[in-house]
């Protein structure tokens, strides 16, 4: 650009305005602190400017004077340097300012040049007034730079020293001298500039002056005017240029800060910015919302005072840990809200260091996870909680038994494990919402019996666990009794006074190291033989138990193969006419023939059959067996009748009747001749499908008998509903019975004669409604003298003969055939 001559009557040499046009005459550096920086090493390094500077300041007038053509004369007009000069003046300048020292390195190059009225003069560079150049302008023209109220320097904003004078640099600063020792060149310093708040961060301004060969009059004379000249633009330039890049500076960062806070103000996350003393220095509008103060008096607010009590020693450890290796924690707080409510939030805290790696602040930005919160406890009391009883579950009790054993390894802890006896019937009997009001009733019950510390819960079905906590034996056989009692009353249901009764097993903690899961399971084994021994008690566990349940286990793997390995046998039981002794029919029942535990009855492993669901082919052997097996004594025996004990299950399967009929047909039996057993229980738990299947059975002419008759409950209200031909009195009658007074022995007791009343109530009950009577279970002859006054008319028991195989039997009928006993129908 071409610039006009000044009123002072000096040339403005268009060399260093053309040094601020092309963007280098303004050099920024921002360095560590002097502490951190020794004196030597910022020398080195702004020698290593102060040449870079001149190197590009000879080749500027170089290309400066072959473009005038006349380099001696400084009133000549400045040709405007090509692209390809200025880049090689920034390449050779600012590179090495780059890339010398520990800090970081600015250049800052102006852009922004507006012109007034005169196309060739400028009204402004980079902000700064055209008042102000002519006020260099003026200085310059007295010939000496006194104080400039606009420039930044001596360490403060808006006042510092214009220096071009070598010797006020020399006295300004004391690292000048090694600077003027490269041959030729002079520098001019000034002192360092705060541009921020952060005390530490120092802004460096390098001036360079340099008495260069092509600035000297052929006469090697001195040219101080063109020194000063050069000198004078260059600083005027580093001047301006600082001026502007701290106009610029302070306008990016208020745009910055502007922008900042916009963002942050519309976040709906809680931010703030505390010290380690709780004090706040920011917070946004959601964070003071939250908290129920305005957000510009975030500064009269303390973070320690919004958090609960209870909560601050977690706070002050999380934070506490923030370091500038660990600068960032995560953490969920709960916290006191405007509204007084407790909310749990989320928090991402973040430490602000210091340029020495000190945390100076700390930044959080939280959201509230209260209804998150709400969730994962609704989820976790759905996974460890009983929704029924509102007790906790299986997986619950095993969560609390394990910590309570890992945790109070010197107390005992007790373990009951029971269920209730006949729920099943009462469930399906008064229905399934009937069966869960029990379910909840017993609960608030066992609650009552137990205390705060101890754990109830429900483990599915009727099963119920407690958990003893340091109990040993003798608390855990009163907490046993409690319940038995308490169970023992009559709950109302429906209308109704229900009788239920329960077994309960017994466990106690052997050692620290035992499983929780062994310590159930070993209450489910006394639990298990509690029933075993007739309900309505408590067994205790102990070690012997081990090898039963090894036994049965063995049992049920070889239970599975049984058939295949034919090792079941049937026997076959007689039965007697009472009055006659006579033969009257004899009665299936199954024995196993284990190979080395030998021949096991029915109630060492039909439940287990039905466990392990091999109960229903077992049964259908049997029947097969038994038929085929009459049906070959037929020609010497015609009028033999076989008693065959049916299950439920075989009622309840599609083909149960068709089974039957088939296998009549095949063997040739009239139905006439087969005797179905069935019990108590199949007629209340089956109702619908016994009644049909049992109807279908009486048409085709098989006789039905109710088996155990009397030991169940509301066994004379399904009488009149099911086509029963016998009645089976249960042994447990006929063992009660005892030798009356009129045998000539001694009288008897009144609970004899009450007992003898129940058996001739059922005589007489079933033939009002013309249905035999059967006694199981006759062992002596008294008790048969009583059943024959009763007018009992069939009997079974080993008073007559106990289960016999096929030959045995064989023998027996040959005996009875060769006595001339006749067979009664």
């Amino acid at each position: 650009m071409n610039l006009k001559k000044r009123r002072t009557g000096f040339s403005l040499s268009a060399l260093p305005l053309l040094l601020i046009g092309c963007g280098w005459s303004t050099v920024v550096a921002q360095s560590q602190s002097l502490e951190t920086a020794t004196i030597q090493t910022y020398q080195a390094a702004q020698l290593e400017v102060t040449r870079s500077a001149a190197r590009a300041a000879r080749i500027y007038v170089n290309r400066a004077s072959q473009q005038r053509g006349r380099p001696d004369d400084p009133n000549a007009a400045a040709a405007p340097l090509t692209e390809q000069v200025e880049q090689e003046i920034l390449n050779n300048f600012i590179k090495p300012i780059q890339t010398v020292g520990s800090g970081r390195v600015w250049v800052y190059s102006p852009t922004a040049v507006v012109f007034d009225q005169s196309p060739d003069f400028p009204a402004e560079y980079q902000g700064k007034s055209l008042a102000l150049i002519f006020a260099i302008q003026r200085q310059h023209g007295a010939g000496h730079y006194e104080e400039m109220t606009q420039a930044v320097m001596q360490g403060r904003e808006g006042k510092g020293w214009y220096i071009w004078n070598p010797q006020r640099a020399r006295d300004s600063a004391p690292w000048w001298e090694p600077l003027t020792r490269d041959s030729g060149h002079e520098i001019a310093v000034w002192s360092p500039v705060t541009l921020s708040d952060t005390p530490h961060s120092q802004v460096w301004v390098i001036g360079v002056s340099a008495m260069l060969p092509e600035l000297m009059r052929a006469n090697g004379a001195y040219d101080q005017i063109q020194n000063s000249i050069f000198a004078m633009s260059i600083m005027t330039g580093v001047a301006l240029g600082l001026m502007a890049l701290l106009r610029r500076n302070r306008n990016a960062l208020k745009a910055s800060e502007s922008h900042y806070r916009a963002i942050v103000e519309d976040q709906m996350e809680m931010i703030c910015r505390f010290r380690y003393d709780g004090s706040l220095t920011f917070a946004n509008q959601a964070y003071a919302d939250a908290f129920g103060f305005q957000a510009e008096n975030f500064k009269q607010m303390n973070l320690f005072d919004l958090v609960p009590q209870s909560e601050l020693p977690a706070l002050l450890s999380q934070i506490s840990t923030l370091s500038a290796a660990h600068p960032v924690q995560f953490s969920e707080r709960l916290t006191a809200t405007a509204d007084q409510q407790q909310r749990w939030q989320q928090w991402t805290d973040r430490a602000i260091l210091s340029p020495r790696g000190q945390v100076v602040e700390i930044q959080s930005v939280g959201r509230d996870i209260t209804s998150r919160k709400l969730y994962e406890s609704e989820i976790e009391r759905l996974a460890f909680t009983d929704p029924l009883t509102g007790l906790a579950n299986r997986r619950r009790l095993y969560a609390v038994g394990q910590e309570t054993l890992s945790t109070q390894r010197l107390d005992q802890m007790g373990l009951i494990y029971l269920d209730l006896d006949r729920f099943k019937p009462i469930n399906d009997m008064l229905g399934h919402d009937a069966g869960d009001e029990l379910l909840v009733q017993v609960a608030d019950r066992l609650q009552a019996c137990i205390r705060r510390a101890d754990t109830l819960a429900r483990l599915g079905g009727d099963e119920f666990a407690i958990l003893l906590v340091s109990s040993d034996l003798t608390e855990a056989e009163q907490v046993a009794d409690r319940i038995l009692i308490a169970l023992h009353q009559p709950f109302h249901l429906c209308g109704q006074a229900i009788q239920i009764g329960t077994s309960l097993g017994i466990a106690i903690t052997t050692s620290a190291e035992m499983p929780f899961s062994q310590l159930l399971t070993q209450a489910d084994i006394a639990m298990y033989r509690a029933k075993s021994r007739g309900r309505g008690n408590y067994v205790i566990f102990d070690g012997a138990m081990y090898a039963e349940i090894l036994t049965k286990r063995e049992l049920e793997t070889d239970l599975r193969q049984v058939i295949e390995r034919q090792q079941l046998r049937v026997y076959y039981q007689p039965i007697v006419a009472l009055a006659s002794g006579q033969l009257w029919g004899l009665e299936a029942v199954v024995r196993w023939h284990h190979p080395k535990r030998g021949l096991l009855a029915p109630a060492q492993f039909l439940q287990m059959a039905e466990d392990v669901g091999c109960s229903l082919p077992i049964e259908r052997w049997v029947v097969r067996q038994a038929c085929h097996q009459i049906a070959q004594w037929r020609q010497f025996y015609p009028d033999l009748r076989l008693s065959l004990n049916l299950s439920g299950k075989h009622l309840a399967q599609p083909d149960g009747v068709d089974y039957l009929e088939t296998l009549l047909q095949e063997t040739g039996l009239s139905p006439h001749q087969i005797m179905l057993e069935i019990t108590e229980t199949i007629v209340l738990e089956q109702t619908d499908l016994a009644t049909a299947a049992l109807a279908r059975l009486r048409q085709m002419g098989v006789r039905i008998a109710l088996d155990d008759f009397g030991t169940g409950y509301s066994s004379l209200s399904y009488l009149h509903h099911f086509p029963v031909d016998v009645l089976k009195i249960d042994r447990t009658f006929v063992r009660a019975l005892k030798p009356s007074a009129s045998s000539g022995q001694h009288s008897a007791a009144p609970e004899d004669s009450k007992n003898s009343e129940i058996v001739r109530s059922i005589v007489r009950l079933a033939q009002s409604l013309n249905i035999a009577t059967v006694a199981e279970g006759i062992e002596t002859a008294e008790q048969l003298a009583q059943l024959r006054a009763l007018d009992c008319q069939a009997g079974q028991g080993y008073f007559f003969a106990e289960p016999l195989n096929q030959f045995a039997l064989e023998d027996f009928l040959k005996r009875q055939k060769h006595e001339r006993l006749k067979l009664t129908h």
